[in-house]
């Protein structure tokens, strides 16, 4: 590196930096027309050469411009260097390809054009200052394309200024250049063009890199190095009202501690190629008291961009602010990713595209904002949207994130975008751990809602036209919460402790692998007509709260696989309408569960009906209630629950009140239930299991009853044939007193 300099502490400032000219002692001008050396004394004002602490003069004639070789061997340390044309056609200019150049300014362009080259081994020290384009309307053009050596290139000491209140243009094409500050575009239009290889061409700044600060800034970096070492410094894109600051990055590497893109003006960043490394935040949108723009924008354009950060990416936190990765490149973040709305009634945003490639991030945080992922890979262990205007995944978009909240807004998901966890190794993510607490929406009418793997969590809306849900759970949850099923279902698990309505015709597939259950209710559960559960053969349905679940006649509710039923069940969708559930498998009712079956009519679609294909275990309550006014005939028969085959009875047993004279025979068939108007006085209430014969099996249902009957009793408590409210030995001596065929 160059060797080290004194440098100043500076800090960056919201105003425009005005430096007072300083007054010379001796101003010594360059005299001679066309191209001279520096060495002639005779080619000077005073006569001789210019001396140490003098005012050094090049400025171009009427007639003809001023083209100045330096070739001193002598001692420099110049107050300062001015170089000046005059007018557009005649410039000032000094060539300089070897040697040692030492001034405390230089000062380029105040009456016309300038040039400076600096090239081969020359060294080139401004010990305070370097302006190029100092003053008026004309350019300034500073080239340097010195080796590659610590003894040559070109320092300044304090401010380093393209474009200071004149346009001003600096072409790097090889070389070493150091500065403390560096503006581009201070209160003119200014460009810096750094070019060349990593080893070559380098670029290293103190404090502040500062591109568009009152004025148009551009800074555009072809190759090279870009170095900037101090923690409290920065680069800053539109540092002031009016500042227009444009960073165009196609290769070469970009170091530094932090960047800071919008700052009350509009800055960009265009980064097609290289990589830019930032120890600290990367800032887009900030400070503003007017709704400016920022912009920070990849492609691979030019190669395959990087952009590293060991902060946290910041984008739109009081200014609108755009982050897009439009095709390629790699963004990763140590910190958080963090997205805030920056303008009122507008939203900044991140946007990844179509081929975009990698982001990852230690949080992603959407404040106010909108992240709208269109394609590529983005790895983070915790997603939380609070903004209003929600998320989109689309277009073959992968975000892999271990804990995802949405907590308002909508969550669009769609056209093959996957949502799942982060990468576990060995070809296995981590499944997501997904909570919404607003809206999430999966597909649309025309478009496949994409793929989602994990746990879902809902307590706000969940609508569903298309998308893979298969390998994941989905459990829903009370409050607001809501499930919309515009198309069939499948996941591996669903469980619900909310209000959850099957509509006509769905489907909810669920396989349940892995899990004691494939579907369990805890909430409240409707089944319209002709919609299905389906847990595969095997597998297990457990309703644990309110379930209403049937349809009419042939359009009615369909379980397929078996169902334990541990609370109140319905088979009807309505408490208006009486219905039909039939089960594709077993049916376990256990003590604490409640059948309801309601009758206003003998036809088969006036009463509620429940149809096990295999095995019913009966057991819980079992309520029968007469609807609509109607009352039954002597003889009317009613089927309960039929079946392939059972086990156990109901108990207790409501049944409704009869005119006088009349009671209930409850018969436990080969293949049904059936209750049965009849004459009062049993003729043989030994018999509990129905078949007309008082034998063991009826011994066998009293021992499964055994113990006080639960109230109210009487009016019916089975097995206590003895009419005491309590089922114990007596009953059993009242089953042999009976033994044998029913009369």
């Amino acid at each position: 590196m160059i060797s080290p300099l004194m440098y100043k502490t500076v800090a960056i400032v919201s105003s425009v930096v005005w430096l007072t000219p300083t007054a010379f002692p001796v101003d010594n001008y360059f005299l001679p027309h066309g191209i001279q050396d520096w060495h002639v004394p005779s080619n000077w004002s005073q006569g001789y050469c210019p001396l140490p602490a003098e005012h050094v003069y090049i400025q171009a004639t009427t007639t003809t411009p001023k083209y100045v070789i330096y070739d001193w061997t002598g001692v420099s340390g110049y107050d300062s260097v001015t170089i000046d044309g005059n007018g557009s056609t005649y410039y000032g200019a000094i060539y300089q390809d070897d040697l040692w150049l030492d001034t405390d300014d230089l000062k380029m362009s105040v009456n016309g054009d300038s040039y400076y080259h600096l090239e081969g081994p020359a060294y080139l020290s401004a010990t305070d200052h370097l302006w190029v384009g100092y003053t008026g309307t004309h350019p300034a053009t500073f080239t340097l394309e010195t080796v590659a050596d610590t003894s040559a290139g070109l320092s300044v000491g304090n401010y380093f200024y393209v474009g200071y209140n004149a346009p001003g243009e600096f072409n790097h094409q090889t070389g070493f250049a150091e500065a403390p500050n560096v503006y581009v575009g201070q209160s003119d239009e200014g460009e810096y063009t750094l070019s060349g290889t990593t080893a070559g061409s380098k670029l290293t700044v103190t404090y502040h890199l500062v591109v568009g600060n009152g004025d148009v800034g551009t800074f555009t970096q072809n190759g090279g190095t870009i170095e900037q070492t101090h923690p409290a410094g920065s680069l800053t894109l539109g540092l002031n009202t009016g500042g227009i600051g444009t960073f165009n990055m196609t290769d070469g590497q970009f170091d530094l501690t932090s960047m800071s893109i919008g700052w009350n003006g509009d800055g960009y960043f265009n980064h097609t190629g290289g990589t830019v490394t930032s120890t600290g935040n990367v800032t887009i949108g900030l400070d503003g008291t007017h709704p400016m723009r920022a912009w920070y924008k990849m492609a691979d354009t030019n190669g395959d961009p990087e952009l590293l950060v060991g902060g946290d990416l910041r984008i739109g936190p009081s200014s609108l602010a755009k982050f897009e990765q439009n095709s390629g490149g790699t963004t990763v973040v140590d910190g958080d990713i963090e997205i805030w709305e920056g303008a009122p009634g507008d939203y900044s945003y991140l946007y990844l595209g179509l081929s975009a490639d990698w982001m990852s991030a230690a949080r992603i945080i959407n404040h106010s904002g909108y992240y709208d992922q269109d394609g590529g890979d983005v790895s983070t262990p915790i997603f939380t949207n609070d903004s209003t205007y929600g998320i989109n995944l689309d277009n073959n978009a992968d975000l892999r994130a271990t804990n995802v909240t949405h907590n308002t807004g909508t969550f669009h998901m769609w056209r093959n975008a996957i949502l799942r966890g982060q990468y576990a190794g060995g070809g296995v993510y981590s499944p997501c751990n997904f909570t919404n607490n607003a809206t999430f929406q999966m597909g649309s009418v025309s478009f496949d809602g994409g793929t989602f793997f994990g746990n879902f969590t809902n307590h706000g809306t969940f609508n569903y036209y298309q998308g893979d849900f298969s390998e994941s759970t989905f459990t829903n949850h009370g409050g607001n919460g809501s499930v919309n099923l515009h198309e069939d279902f499948t996941c591996r698990r669903f469980v619900n402790y909310g209000n959850v309505s099957l509509p006509t015709g769905r489907w909810i597939n669920a396989d349940g692998t892995g899990y004691p259950n494939a579907v369990e209710n805890n909430g409240n559960l409707t089944m319209y007509p002709d919609s299905h559960f389906d847990v595969g053969y095997g597998g297990l349905l457990v309703n644990n709260g309110p379930m209403y679940a049937g349809g009419p006649e042939s359009d009615y509710a369909h379980i397929f696989g078996n169902m334990i039923n541990n609370d109140y069940l319905l088979p009807s969708f309505s408490s208006g309408q009486v219905g039909f559930l039939y089960i594709n498998g077993d049916f376990t009712a256990n003590p604490g569960a409640e059948l309801r079956i309601r009758i206003h009519g003998t036809t088969t679609n006036t009463k509620d009906r429940l149809a096990v294909q295999a095995h019913a275990s009966l057991g819980g309550e079992l309520d029968v209630r007469f609807t609509n006014g109607f009352v039954p005939n002597l003889g009317d028969t009613f089927s309960v629950i039929a079946y392939g085959t059972h086990s156990g009875v109901f108990n207790p047993v409501y049944l409704p009140a009869l005119p006088a004279g009349w009671e209930w025979d409850i018969e436990y068939g080969e293949h049904s239930v059936d209750i049965t108007v009849v004459e009062e006085g049993d003729p043989c209430p030994a018999d509990l299991t129905g078949d007309n014969q008082v034998n063991i099996d009826d011994i066998f249902a009293v021992l499964g009853l055994w113990g006080d009957c639960p109230d109210p009793c009487p009016p019916y408590c089975p097995g206590d044939i003895t009419e005491d409210c309590t089922v114990n030995i007596d009953d059993i001596f009242a089953i042999l007193g009976q033994w044998g065929p029913c009369e």
